[in-house]
């Protein structure tokens, strides 16, 4: 990937004014995050190939065992898509009620 700014989860949240919760939420309804146990904030192979979010490699040792973590890093084109997303969810959820 190229020189890119790449936005944790958290601060993609910040940016868009809602919490981290609700966005993990947002994009594991859609299919933009896995949900299997311990890989909960990894991207899916969609999100990858559309460059949405990026996959951010880790390790970190538990004792003597080196655990291998992966979590998501919203790219800008992202963070434009997840916005039309919550721009579009509003717009139901008004024209519903």
């Amino acid at each position: 990937m190229s020189r890119e700014k790449l936005l944790t989860l958290t601060q993609a949240a910040r940016q868009l004014g809602i919490g981290r919760n609700t966005l993990i939420k947002k994009l594991r309804d859609h299919g933009y995050l896995q949900d299997r146990k311990g890989m909960e904030c990894a991207p899916t192979k969609t999100a990858v190939e559309q460059r949405l979010l990026h996959p951010h490699l880790s390790q970190f040792y538990r004792g003597p065992v080196r655990i291998n973590h992966t979590t998501a890093k919203v790219t800008a084109k992202g963070l434009v898509w997840i916005s039309d997303l919550l721009e579009r969810e509003a717009a139901e959820t008004a024209s519903a009620s």
